[in-house]
């Protein structure tokens, strides 16, 4: 079976330029990541204790004087 795409695949070599950018990209994409991560898990940290402290005492008594 002929293939198509083996008329436009590139060599097994990269040259070093384009290696050395493309560790670059690597390292950015997981330093953004690593960053974006602290982030949402001090922000959902900061939700959990919001209703944790809405279901706590405080919340509990004003739901009793409600009813």
């Amino acid at each position: 079976m002929y293939n198509v795409f083996k008329a436009i695949e590139l060599p097994d070599t990269c040259p070093p330029a384009v290696k050395e950018e493309l560790f670059s990209e690597i390292g950015l994409i997981r330093n953004s990541l690593t960053v974006v991560e602290v982030y949402v898990d001090d922000l959902f940290g900061v939700a959990s204790m919001m209703f944790t402290d809405i279901s706590g005492p405080l919340g509990s008594s004003l739901n009793r004087n409600r009813l």
